[in-house]
């Protein structure tokens, strides 16, 4: 069995050396550490910016085609004509045409007579 003997200087010297080492050790681990995390919160912040541009653009892009939609749905009664709207003139034309052709043919019967 081996004893250790030291005098009370020579046991806080280690003492103070082993604490050292255990606070430099921390230390230099939890500087990485923070590196780490500065360098992972940095590349967030970039992209969290790249993602707040992206999100402008688009929300730009979807104000611009409710713009559309609201010129085009301004222009289309304008331009096209409805299906029932068409049934509804065409019936009525059609309607015209039979009056005009039932004339004629009371005229052709009455120029007979």
């Amino acid at each position: 069995m081996m004893i250790l003997e030291l005098e009370a200087y020579q046991a806080i010297g280690l003492a103070i050396t082993i604490i050292g080492s255990i606070y430099a050790s921390g230390k230099s681990f939890f500087s990485r550490f923070e590196t780490v995390l500065k360098e992972r919160d940095d590349g967030l912040k970039d992209e969290l910016s790249k993602l707040s541009n992206q999100m402008s653009r688009e929300s730009e892009a979807i104000r611009k085609l409710d713009r559309e939609v609201l010129i085009l749905k301004g222009e289309l009664p304008r331009d096209y004509v409805a299906k029932e709207d068409f049934i509804r003139s065409f019936t009525v034309v059609e309607a015209k045409l039979d009056a005009v052709q039932n004339l004629i043919t009371n005229l052709k019967v009455e120029g007979r007579n």
